[in-house]
């Protein structure tokens, strides 16, 4: 039996959610640890950067802007001193999220703020490192998934504009 377009997307949501909220509860587990997984915290700090700058030109101001702001050996010498307060951390979800809302759509910039808040929200309700860190690299990655899926689609509609002509 075939699957139709609309069952095939429909499982294929289903998997990538399934996998998203696997990954997240592992990452949850591991900041839990004591000490917690300071590598993988880092790594995936690491790649949200990646993903922010992957589409700017090497050398350009707002990408070597991005790229100093977002030190990522800043970040790990101050999450392993324990050097990340709230201040530090409203900081840091701050210039990550504005990144953001300058490289997206603003068709999305309501979302963006939405997933951003949700952090601060938790930080004003006393929320705790091992819940902080996995929200804002939840949050951060889906935001600048966005972006990508947004240029993608762009230049999907642009190769299909050429191809008419």
């Amino acid at each position: 039996m075939e699957l139709s377009e609309k069952q095939k997307d429909s499982l294929n949501n289903q998997i990538k959610e399934t996998y998203f909220n696997a990954f997240f509860d592992l990452l949850e587990e591991k900041v839990r640890q004591e000490p917690p997984d300071y590598d993988w915290i880092v790594k995936l700090y690491k790649e949200i950067r990646y993903k922010l700058t992957f589409f700017l030109k090497k050398g350009s101001s707002f990408r070597k802007e991005t790229e100093e702001g977002m030190d990522v050996e800043l970040f790990d010498q101050m999450l392993r001193n324990n050097a990340i307060g709230g201040v530090e951390f409203y900081n840091l979800v701050n210039f990550v999220f504005d990144r953001t809302l300058k490289l997206g759509s603003a068709a999305r910039d309501n979302d963006v703020k939405s997933k951003r808040d949700e952090i601060f929200e938790c930080m004003r309700k006393g929320g705790l490192f091992c819940t902080l860190v996995p929200l804002f690299i939840k949050n951060a990655n889906i935001c600048v998934d966005w972006i990508h899926e947004d240029l993608k689609n762009v230049k999907k509609n642009l190769s299909k504009l050429s191809q008419k002509k």
